[in-house]
């Protein structure tokens, strides 16, 4: 099972690197940090919602959550698989592998067992906030 669903994400990671750099040339250079910050703080809104979506019991929000953290994750995994930073890369396929964990548990209305499965998966964010980024004095945070 883990290795059909490796397959399929990396089917969908690859058709979301093409488009990346499709857009990229068809409307100029992409800034790569900007881009890049701009999963981030969709990932830190909508993992707020899904916490929410889990507490209210809200299967429909709740799904909704982890589809949109699922595909700024692969994005993110583009960006890192392109400078070749592989445990940043394996940071998002772990988070990745657990959020489907979680949208499993969703689907069988475990939303207790959802919300305790959505923990590894923040820490796992953590993990990789503290190895590449960097905070600033004015407590902005630059990507390493």
């Amino acid at each position: 099972m883990k290795r059909l669903f490796a397959l399929v994400f990396c089917a969908f990671l690859v058709g979301g690197g093409g488009l990346w750099a499709q857009r990229g040339a068809a409307t100029g250079p992409v800034d790569a940090a900007a881009e890049y910050q701009t999963w981030m703080k969709s990932n830190n809104e909508t993992m707020a919602d899904l916490n929410k979506n889990l507490t209210a019991k809200n299967a429909a929000g709740a799904q909704t959550d982890v589809r949109k953290v699922q595909e700024n994750l692969a994005m993110v995994m583009c960006y890192w698989q392109i400078r070749n930073v592989s445990d940043a890369v394996r940071f998002a396929l772990d988070g990745t592998y657990g959020l489907a964990q979680v949208s499993v548990l969703i689907s069988q209305n475990k939303f207790d067992d959802a919300a305790a499965a959505l923990k590894p998966v923040q820490a796992t964010c953590g993990g990789c906030h503290m190895a590449h980024r960097d905070k600033a004095a004015d407590g902005s945070f630059k990507i390493k």
